[in-house]
């Protein structure tokens, strides 16, 4: 698919929302009371990175003091949510060693792959970085998807992954200045963050923003 233009379709959407006054996550102003997990395929990012991310965030943060920025520790892409993130989320251990061992095996027919970040967008309620991936990352997708079906397990994505973005900002508060906002993410919607090969993934149980996190299993590509 063509990423390029599926990133400024999403830049666009979220424009005119901000410009609207944005879409705050109702979540972040209690996160104590924030029960959703969700059972999740997810790779991390180095070091060189997570830095020039959080680089470009602190451009953000000058001009938008009061919005959720994520920590370093905790960015990173959704290869596939396979239960998506609910209050009522439960596995048992027997459930969980199911979906470890059917991902075991989708990993293992895979092979690593490159991922280059370039670029801040806004979907209006969150910023996000932009992955553009080599197939290998579609490919995964499919095998996750395929052997949940061979093994009866259920599949409950929040939509069908089709990019390799990472969250690093979300809407708490409302916007001080929204022109202002955009005109800084223009400034940085060039970066390049990096480029990575991805030969490692976690299957984790997790919360919203990956910052309550129990990793089930880390697989080799």
């Amino acid at each position: 698919m063509d990423l390029t233009a599926k990133y400024q379709a999403i830049n666009q959407r979220g424009t005119e929302l901000l410009l609207a006054g944005g879409d705050i996550d109702p979540w972040l102003s209690d996160r104590a009371a924030d029960r959703r997990r969700g059972l999740s395929l997810i790779f991390t990012l180095p070091a060189h990175v997570s830095r020039n991310i959080s680089f470009a965030l602190g451009k953000l943060r000058e001009v938008e003091p009061g919005q959720y920025y994520y920590p370093a520790q905790d960015m990173h892409v959704t290869v596939i949510d396979l239960i998506r993130a609910t209050p009522d989320f439960a596995l048992t251990p027997e459930e969980e060693a199911a979906y470890v061992s059917a991902v075991k095996l989708a990993v293992e027919g895979g092979h690593p792959f490159e991922v280059a970040f370039r670029g801040l967008v806004t979907s209006g309620s969150a910023v996000m970085a932009a992955g553009f991936y080599q197939p290998g990352l579609a490919d995964l997708r499919q095998a996750v998807r395929h052997h949940l079906g061979v093994h009866k397990l259920q599949l409950k994505e929040r939509y069908q992954q089709m990019t390799a973005h990472v969250t690093v900002a979300r809407q708490q508060a409302p916007l001080i200045d929204p022109h202002q906002d955009l005109a800084t993410l223009a400034t940085l919607a060039n970066l390049n963050f990096g480029t990575l090969v991805i030969d490692q993934v976690e299957l984790v149980v997790h919360d919203w923003y990956n910052s309550r996190k129990r990793v089930l299993a880390k697989l080799s590509l």
